[in-house]
């Protein structure tokens, strides 16, 4: 960009709605990774027709461009580092409808996901999508990311709650396909393009979500296991008798230690330590139908699968057992250096797959594993932690090997080295692990035909 450039965007969105300032560009230069920020300008759509306005002048001027929503992303997808324009769509984040005869709702792609979740709970229903980050992550960047979460188990990601969208393309033209329906049989549906393009092919300015009976009185067990086979096991047993959950979630009591450490509010409901954890989520039943847990950890305990289990009784107790699921992340961040693995694997093949990666991960020294994550969908997070007192690269190039090693196991069982988190920049060299030759170079041309300069979001996903 240059003068010129930056006065021709200033014409489209007024004088205050661009800036160069450089807390600006630090701030909504980059996501949570660690990177250094070097965007060219940041500017700020207020509608529609100014992202149009702006995507059209930078086609003409091939200007690059990074689209930001939340910023909340662990993969690099939102960095800035190149002279790029980041165009932010926080001010785009107007809920502009909610419709209870179609339950859904509409909004622009800079709402926050907490307000959407309020604005449905005011009228007596639930956006499901519901993640750690809610209270800061926009619309428009889960779908750019097909953002999972802990409810998915019960009513999918993003992807299967999207209903319709409004996308700008990168010569201006606006993309209507926002048809809210639940039933669309025309051929392709472009809107699954978009979804998780982690804004390479265009972007998201507007969208249709569905909406899902507020659950009440919800019921939550933590349920303490011998090993990870058992949690397996026991969400096989949850299925055969009928449980719908609406979380099943598990983590080690190397988590549950971390937390107690750093949180000296929380308090371990449980007197002996367990190798595992799990958290086991629904709804009660109808008054009048049976309830099926305590017939169900008794039969869990009669089969071995839990040794111990603690059941919230109030919401003190329910906030505090999921305390310990939910500030995993932020105990990890505050003890050392992070690297982060965002695998899913075939349920199935879970048990296996993590003994093959116990014996990877006894290679790496001075470095603690934190295993947790969203067992029900077949999702892990792993968290390789090391010693603030080390340099950070030194500790990146330390874990790298172990990485590329568990990278190996995820292809050899057929998962995905990403489950929830995207490509973004800090895994495109390792999409080989379950993205053949073939499928790269459709991608590839996918983008193409979309985007020919390669200006939307470039050096994303893959490199053209």
């Amino acid at each position: 960009m240059n003068s010129a450039h930056y006065q021709a965007l200033e014409g489209i969105v007024g004088n205050t709605r661009i800036s160069q300032k450089p807390d600006d560009l630090q701030i909504y230069g980059k996501d949570w990774t660690k990177s250094t920020p070097r965007p060219s300008a940041v500017v700020f759509p207020k509608t529609t027709e100014e992202v149009s306005a702006i995507l059209k002048f930078c086609n003409t001027n091939k200007i690059k461009i990074v689209p930001s929503g939340g910023r909340t992303g662990l993969a690099g997808a939102a960095n800035a580092s190149n002279d790029e324009l980041v165009i932010s769509l926080e001010k785009m984040d107007r809920i502009l409808g909610i419709d209870p005869i179609n339950m859904s709702i509409t909004a622009e792609a800079g709402a926050i996901v907490e307000t959407l979740q309020k604005a449905a709970k005011d009228r007596g229903l639930f956006y499901p999508v519901d993640l750690a980050a809610k209270g800061s992550c926009q619309l428009g960047g889960n779908i750019a990311t097909n953002a999972g979460g802990l409810k998915l188990i019960r009513y999918g990601g993003t992807r299967e709650n999207v209903l319709g969208l409004e996308v700008v393309l990168i010569d201006g033209t606006v993309l209507d396909l926002n048809y809210d329906l639940r039933k669309n049989n025309i051929g392709y549906d472009l809107k699954h393009l978009f979804i998780a393009s982690e804004g390479t092919l265009g972007i998201v300015t507007k969208a249709t979500m569905k909406l899902v009976n507020l659950p009440k009185d919800l019921r939550l067990t933590c349920m303490a296991c011998p090993d990870f086979e058992s949690v397996t096991k026991l969400l096989g047993l949850i299925n055969l008798r009928g449980i719908a959950p609406t979380a099943f979630e598990f983590f080690t009591q190397q988590c549950m230690d971390l937390v107690l450490k750093h949180q000296k509010h929380r308090i371990n409901p449980f007197q002996e330590k367990s190798p595992i954890y799990t958290l086991l989520e629904f709804e009660k039943q109808p008054e009048g139908a049976v309830d099926p847990m305590e017939s169900f950890l008794e039969e869990a305990f009669e089969r071995g699968l839990i040794t111990d289990a603690v059941i919230a009784t109030n919401s003190t107790e329910f906030q505090n057992l999921w305390g310990f699921r939910e500030n995993i992340s932020e105990s990890v961040a505050i003890e050392g250096n992070v690297r982060k693995n965002d695998i899913s694997l075939p349920i199935s093949s879970l048990p296996v797959f993590i003994a093959e990666m116990e014996k990877v991960l006894s290679q790496i020294k001075g470095v603690q594993m934190f295993l947790f994550g969203h067992i029900g969908d077949g999702n892990l997070h792993l968290n390789y932690v090391g010693d603030f007192k080390q340099d950070y690269a030194e500790f990146r190039a330390l874990t790298r090997d172990t990485e590329l090693g568990v990278f190996k196991l995820v292809q050899k069982h057929r998962g995905s080295i990403s489950a929830e988190h995207g490509i973004g920049v800090l895994k495109k060299a390792d999409l080989h692990f379950c993205c053949s030759e073939e499928q790269l170079e459709l991608l590839k041309r996918i983008k193409l035909a979309f985007d020919p300069q390669n200006l939307l979001n470039p050096g994303k996903i893959f490199d053209l």
